[in-house]
């Protein structure tokens, strides 16, 4: 009996935080998607002006998981023209951050690490003349199905991680990797391959 309520109560938490991110956010974004059985077991921000599509069964954050402060998870697409796409199936673990000025997108059943961080510009340009004047180059991120980052991972701009990957944990990844690969270091660098 307490096991049922207990589940009862989890299941309305989940559902209060999804209405209260989908009410917040739809405010700001010029379009929010959020397919069935997306829970968010963590507070979920935006804040963004542009895309953000979420596809089905994803779980946004993990309770038992390391987490900094309530494990807040960051998806910001920052201009009106800026997208991030997820598919279907992935695992986020808490404290993530995807900021894109362009696009990011993450394929299908990926594992997201606790303290990912995935952006797709610098933010700055790199001239000492310039720095404050822009985001300097963008460049998309592509993440392919069945993607693992291990904690504390950094995605840099420009990069795409092939289909079955495993990227360890605080790797700064500034190449692509090809598919079926294991990578590891900063920068990261294909260690062998996983098939």
């Amino acid at each position: 009996m307490l096991t049922q309520v207990r589940q009862t109560f989890i299941k309305a938490a989940y559902s209060w935080r999804k209405e209260r991110f989908l009410l917040a956010e739809r405010r700001c974004l010029s379009r929010l998607e959020v397919g069935s059985g997306t829970v968010l077991n963590v507070p979920v921000r935006s804040q963004g002006r542009g895309t953000l599509l979420i596809g089905t069964n994803n779980m946004l954050g993990y309770e038992p998981a390391p987490r900094l402060d309530n494990g807040e998870i960051l998806l910001q697409p920052r201009e009106r023209d800026s997208r991030i796409v997820i598919g279907n199936h992935n695992a986020f673990s808490n404290n993530v951050s995807l900021v894109a000025m362009g696009e990011i997108t993450i394929g299908n059943r990926c594992l997201i690490g606790d303290q990912v961080t995935i952006l797709d510009c610098d933010f700055h340009e790199i001239s000492p003349l310039t720095r404050m004047n822009g985001v300097g180059p963008i460049e998309p991120v592509v993440i392919g199905d069945n993607v693992w980052l291990g904690s504390r991972v950094m995605v840099l701009k420009g990069v795409t991680i092939g289909e079955n990957s495993v990227v360890a944990a605080m790797s700064v990844v500034t190449k692509s990797i090809p598919p079926n690969s294991l990578a590891a270091g900063n920068p990261a660098k294909v260690i062998r391959s996983i098939l």
